[in-house]
């Protein structure tokens, strides 16, 4: 079994331990290779141990947990925050976190973070995961306030920005909010399937079902949202459909 080594980050001894030890007696995945009581020592632990994983408590004396993580460049390993508040979700949404979990800890949390650390691994690397190896091919990363989920993007029926966010809209009506721009998804889709046709919309065209093209046009999708295309873009888009003769489902 494929090990991934861990930092544990948390100023309260009783909290590291408690930690330590639901990750040692249930957490085979993991293995700890260092722990600190602060920042800057979290920050030193990390530079010498090159963990995959850190479990980052987020309220420290002197220097947090965000505070930490902002002074480290190139970061390579999945985050895990530790906090006894609510209301930081958006804010460890924004900094990367892959989960967050309340103290005091509970397992089944702590174990679905733990195979949300592991499944993000097995991706990036191409490690088969369940089902055909050549559906793997399809799987995007969504980073959003618990952590990530990943999905096929055939499911991706349009994506909306919202600020610095961007809502995505899957088959079967469900919706995330996911802690990326609609830019930054723009340039991960396929351009084969996906048509930025506004500046605050990038549909799926497979799953167009009518477009008018009135004032600019609009498309109207399988669920039934209706989608404004840009004037600018219309030609454009016009072109883009007629040449792959799309079959809209």
């Amino acid at each position: 079994m494929q090990k991934y080594r861990a930092v544990i980050i948390d100023d309260e001894e009783d909290s590291r331990s408690n930690t330590r030890n639901m990750i040692q007696n249930y957490c085979e995945e993991i293995e700890i290779v260092g722990e600190a009581d602060n920042g800057p020592e979290g920050k030193k632990k990390i530079q010498e141990l090159k963990p995959q994983v850190v479990f980052l408590d987020i309220n420290m004396p002197g220097m947090n947990g965000f505070q930490m993580l902002e002074g480290i460049y190139n970061r390579d390993f999945c985050v895990i925050f530790l906090t006894a508040y609510s209301e930081h979700g958006i804010t460890a949404v924004k900094a990367g976190a892959i989960d967050y979990l309340l103290k005091p800890l509970m397992l089944s949390e702590l174990q679905g973070a733990v195979k949300k650390v592991v499944q993000y691994y097995e991706t990036k690397s191409g490690a088969p995961a369940a089902g055909k190896p050549e559906d793997n091919k399809n799987l995007v990363l969504i980073n959003h306030s618990k952590g990530f989920t990943l999905v096929d993007f055939k499911d991706i029926i349009w994506l909306e920005a919202s600020d610095n966010y961007t809502n995505l809209f899957l088959n079967g009506q469900k919706k995330i909010v996911a802690s990326k721009t609609l830019k930054e998804f723009e340039s991960i889709l396929p351009d084969t399937d996906f048509f930025r046709v506004h500046r605050s919309a990038l549909i799926n065209i497979h799953y167009i079902k009518e477009y008018t093209n009135n004032e600019g046009g609009e498309v109207i999708l399988s669920d039934g949202t209706h989608v404004q295309v840009s004037k600018a873009r219309s030609v454009e888009f016009a072109d883009f459909i007629k040449a792959r003769s799309v079959s809209p489902k």
